[in-house]
């Protein structure tokens, strides 16, 4: 009987331990990765992709590829702008895993 009441105030304790210490179930991360071109296919170096929620912003590499994160309990609103294009407003949950942006030129 002692051995019990031990036990479960040893587990009453150290649940209440994990309470106290803000431990949270991991978040759901989304990985969205891609290239950005322009309308004839060429690729978009230095293209600039912002985050309009949470202001963060990202840039294409070289080859115009971009790869984000994001938490999959909310939706975003991607801003995606080059210098001579028309900018472009994408939400996240039309992202797919690999996700082609194709922007248009200014006439």
């Amino acid at each position: 009987m002692k051995n019990l009441i031990f036990i479960l105030f040893f587990f009453s304790l150290s649940s209440n331990f994990v309470a106290s210490t803000g431990y949270k179930e991991k978040e759901k991360i989304k990985v969205v990765s891609g290239k950005v071109t322009d309308n004839t296919g060429e690729l978009l170096a230095g293209t600039k992709i912002t985050i309009v929620e949470t202001g963060e912003t990202f840039f294409t590499d070289f080859n115009g590829n971009f790869k984000i994160n994001f938490k999959t309990d909310k939706s975003y609103t991607l801003s995606v702008s080059n210098l001579g294009h028309q900018p472009l407003d994408i939400l996240s949950s039309k992202l797919s895993v690999f996700t082609d942006i194709s922007l248009m030129p200014i006439e």
